[in-house]
């Protein structure tokens, strides 16, 4: 039984068919790992680039306070400073939002500044309070107080986890 020539190219046709869409299918599929690869890595840089800008704007207003808890009456005593801390707030808020929205990258905003975002909302924690009672703004930095709690729920599980998984022998301090 011998196949005519018109039956055989037929078969190769539709082998070479699957064949061309296995391969298409395969690109497809590096292409996409290479596009999530990427994104990740503007996430990361993002993160680390917004942060860097907050803190360089702010560097005056962090010294100033340096280890005080303030106030509401502290800060309403300079109208420098309650802008300063008003802006900073502000970025933090924005930052936080894209945290939760996935913009930026929780995992290195943790390494970078994780116990520094839980200090500065201890010595900031009594002017947001307060600031939200005066005005009547119960949700005033409210996704900031939220990234902290998550920050240092994530620290607590995670103490000695570098950013990339790997244990370290230091914590994130």
């Amino acid at each position: 039984m011998f196949l005519d020539i018109k039956t055989i190219l037929s078969v190769l046709e539709s082998i070479f068919v699957i064949i061309g869409v296995c391969f298409l299918a395969i690109q497809i599929r590096q292409q996409t790992k290479i596009a999530e690869a990427d994104h990740d890595r503007i996430k990361k840089q993002s993160t680390i680039e917004f942060y860097n800008l907050i803190s360089t704007e702010s560097q005056i207003f962090i010294d100033y306070i340096g280890n005080k808890i303030v106030d509401l009456e502290m800060i309403k005593s300079d109208i420098k400073l309650e802008r300063s801390v008003t802006k900073y707030l502000s970025r933090l808020e924005r930052l936080a939002v894209g945290i939760a929205s996935d913009i930026y990258h929780f995992e290195i905003l943790c390494h970078v500044v994780g116990s520094h975002f839980s200090k500065i909302y201890n010595q900031l924690g009594i002017y947001i309070r307060e600031m939200r009672e005066v005005n009547k703004t119960p949700r005033r930095y409210y996704e900031f107080e939220l990234l902290v709690e998550r920050i240092e729920k994530y620290r607590g599980e995670n103490p000695t986890k570098n950013v990339r998984g790997n244990v370290t022998v230091s914590s994130f301090d």
